[in-house]
């Protein structure tokens, strides 16, 4: 394996003078003549070609040597997709929740692709895979559950894209493209009605000053019961957030464009719709308010279950699975809540230093404070309660140079990047075991600097060989802090608190050739490696006798590819097997030993393996299919040492099989178009714990959506009437287990709702 490794490492450095053969920039028209053919078959045929800018250049989804998906405003719209969460219903081997489980917020993004993510939320874990706004990086996961009201588009690229993204993409990436700013005064207003008491608005505006100078307005306010009633008449999982963004675009002269753009979001909801699935009688937490003495493993007799689960007696003073009371009721009695604000700034400045050389430089600065409290143990027992509150503030500045030669037959990306972060967060530990109250938290300074270049050489008129090389270099410094409020002495360490510094560097590449098999379609084969960097425990609740740490995680990818588009039919397929070998994997979780707090661990090494077939069909003008399959196969090689998994445990958050269908038909009237949809979506079992335990495992569902839209003949209106989960299937969305507080968490999908929408174009 070293040895063939060793062979594609140096055919990518062989073939260094490569990125694809690029059909334009942002500012001019590079297009060969092959390129101008391929455009107008795409044209004349029935499916809308698609534009991606997955290298950092605009270039056609099937010119692209990457898996990935791209889905635009209209296709959301019509699919009835809310939040970026929605992508994992239409790619394949991606799983995109949040991490409400564990946090208590639904504005914590959890996403996996083709088994590699980050389950915790914490300020001192990085995402596994990067969400990028308009080519800016965003650095924690909290607030990353983005709105799609003002998308043009979303790129979801699968696999490490450690080349030309920024910080931690070794999973893979989401690439979100904002609406761009239109050349005449007019917008759009829409509103939705649900189930609920569901209630959204949107409304876009586009301002044009004069010839060079534009102005854009887009606000969006969110309101929706949550689903999981407590006792006391609350209700988790609610919608409560408004948020908005203004953009100005200047184009200076002919050669220099400028786009400033302003965004927010407020969001002031309970918290997320998380149930007890079981109560563990014998935890340290429970059994200690059961009356037994902590630590012993006894359970008075009165209050164990009888025949788990669900067999608990009925005693009201005992903490057991009496309390589990189904996916939508809690007995929780705890404070609830969840208010998150985040806010953003960034400059974009494109300018065309001569013909077929370009320079574009990204400036943007963003802040998330947020504060979220929740109790976790299941019952109306002070048992465990956290209150956590959370701040982070970053700068980046990325510069691209973009260019091409030899009529277009030579292009290449090359850049520098720079990231730095601050930020601080406290989770204020209630309990009925130990020292507590406790606050338990962190600070960090981070900054992360690289320099990047991607190139591609078309050798012949079938043949395009490509490969790009990323250095990275990353500090970290945390400062750590567990202390009780009692009697304000640090719990763990002895001292005021522990400051731990950490540095990282590595080298990243891809390598990929693509050949153009027919017209209609190329293959390709790509190599590429991608890194996370490593960290700190934020959690320290043992009694260890230093904050402990964890490395940093690496994905070698070997992936082989075939795009294909029949204009004629309207058929595009699109398929990718690919082979990854992941190792020093940081996992999550509570190992025996280590307090009640969730730590960061390396697990170990894993091979993964899958594929992957996408396809849109429009067989005529008024008929569309589209759909997706992913098969993955995870298994771990070898465990490290002190690791909790067994080799028989499987990657969380990746089924083994994924897949969705849509179909559409437009029925064309004299009183206007009426188009019917549905969409089936599918995944197998999956777990949500790195332990794979029964009751944090989802056991596979299958849920359907469908939709009639209306557009009228003479107006501007549009109409839709829809419903979500209509075959109304229960199913997990997220799930956390703790043995030593003793519960294990979930949170189900919204049972069967309805809603209308209307939309006014003007």
């Amino acid at each position: 394996m070293m040895q063939r490794r060793l062979g594609l490492i140096a055919a990518g450095w062989l073939t260094a003078a490569s990125g694809a053969m690029y059909p334009g920039t942002p500012l001019y028209a590079q297009n060969s003549e092959p390129a101008k053919e391929q455009q107008q078959q795409v044209g004349a045929s029935r499916l809308d070609e698609i534009v991606v800018t997955a290298r950092r250049i605009e270039e056609s989804l099937q010119d692209t040597p990457i898996a990935l998906t791209a889905v635009t405003d209209a296709a959301l719209e019509e699919r009835g997709v809310e939040q970026i969460t929605g992508v994992a219903n239409i790619a394949p081997n991606v799983n995109f929740s949040y991490a409400g489980t564990s946090s208590g917020s639904d504005a914590a993004a959890v996403i996996f692709i083709r088994g590699v993510g980050q389950n915790d939320f914490t300020l001192v874990t990085d995402p596994g895979v990067g969400v990028y706004v308009d080519g800016v990086y965003l650095g924690r996961s909290i607030g990353s559950v983005l709105d799609v009201f003002d998308l043009k588009q979303i790129e979801i690229l699968r696999g490490p894209q450690g080349t030309l993204f920024g910080r931690n993409t070794i999973g893979g990436a989401i690439n979100l493209t904002t609406r761009e700013i239109g050349d005449e005064l007019g917008g759009s207003a829409r509103i939705i009605l649900g189930e609920d008491h569901r209630l959204e608005t949107f409304l876009t505006l586009d301002v044009p000053l004069n010839d060079s100078f534009a102005l854009s307005f887009s606000a969006v306010r969110r309101e929706r019961d949550g689903t999981v009633l407590r006792n006391d008449g609350t209700r988790l999982g609610d919608d409560n957030m408004r948020g908005g963004r203004i953009k100005a675009r200047w184009q200076v002269n002919e050669r220099w464009r400028s786009v400033l753009s302003l965004d927010g979001v407020d969001e002031d909801e309970e918290s997320a719709a998380e149930v007890i699935l079981d109560v563990i009688e014998n935890s340290p937490f429970v059994a200690f308010f059961n009356n037994n003495t902590f630590g012993n493993g006894s359970v008075d007799p009165a209050c164990a279950r009888t025949a788990p689960p669900g067999g608990a007696l009925a005693n009201a003073n005992c903490a057991n699975d009496q309390f589990v009371l189904g996916p939508f009721r809690s007995a929780e009695t705890g404070a609830s809540g969840s208010d998150i604000r985040s806010w953003g700034v960034s400059l974009t400045n494109e300018f065309e230093l001569r013909d077929r050389l370009n320079i574009k430089s990204i400036s943007a600065y963003r802040e998330v404070d947020g504060v979220f409290f929740r109790p976790s143990d299941g019952t109306p027992f002070a048992i465990f309660q956290t209150d956590s509150v959370y701040a982070q503030q970053q700068f980046s500045q990325e510069i691209q140079l973009l260019g091409s030669n030899f009529d277009g037959r030579f292009t290449w990306v090359g850049g520098l990047f720079y990231f730095q972060e601050k930020g601080a967060a406290s989770d204020i530990v209630r309990g009925i075991v130990g020292n507590f109250p406790r606050d338990i938290g962190a600070s960090t300074d981070n900054n992360n600097w690289a320099v990047f270049g991607e190139a591609t050489l078309e050798v012949s008129e079938r043949l395009r060989l490509s490969a790009g090389l990323r250095y990275t270099d990353e500090n970290k410094e945390t400062d750590l802090h567990s202390v009780s409020l009692v009697t304000g002495a640090n719990v763990l360490f002895g001292t005021a608190d522990a400051v731990i510094k950490q540095s990282f560097n590595e080298v990243t590449w891809r390598a990929a050739a693509i050949v153009d098999i027919s017209e209609h379609s190329n293959a390709y084969f790509t190599a590429s490696t991608g890194f996370k960097s490593g960290g700190v425990v934020q959690r320290n609740t043992g009694r260890t006798p230093a904050a402990p740490t964890f490395e940093p995680e690496f994905v070698d990818l070997f992936e082989l590819g075939l795009k294909s588009e029949f204009a004629k039919i309207g058929l595009r397929v699109n398929i990718a097997a690919f082979y990854s070998e992941y190792s020093a994997i940081q996992l999550d979780g509570v190992p025996p030993g280590s307090g009640f707090g969730t730590v960061q661990f390396n697990a170990g090494e894993a091979d993964i393996s899958g594929l992957e077939v996408e396809f849109d069909w429009k067989p005529t003008d008024s008929l569309a299919f589209s759909g997706a399959l992913g098969l993955i196969d995870t298994e771990y090689t070898q465990l490290a040492e002190g690791s909790f998994v067994t080799l028989h445990d499987k990657l969380i958050r990746t089924p083994r099989v994924t897949g969705s269908l849509g179909a559409s038909y437009k029925l064309f009237t004299e009183h206007g178009t009426f188009t019917p949809r549905i969409d089936w979506v599918y995944k197998s079992r999956h777990a949500f714990e790195p332990s794979n335990t029964a009751l944090t495992t989802e056991n596979g569902y299958h849920a359907f959506n469908a939709a009639l839209s209306y557009v009228h003949p003479a107006q501007p209106w549009r109409f839709m009437a829809g419903v979500v989960n209509l075959a109304d299937e229960q199913y997990l969305l997220a799930a956390d287990f703790n043995g030593t507080i003793g519960y294990e968490l979930g949170i189900f999908a919204r049972p069967r709702n309805w809603f209308i929408s209307a939309r006014y174009d003007f």
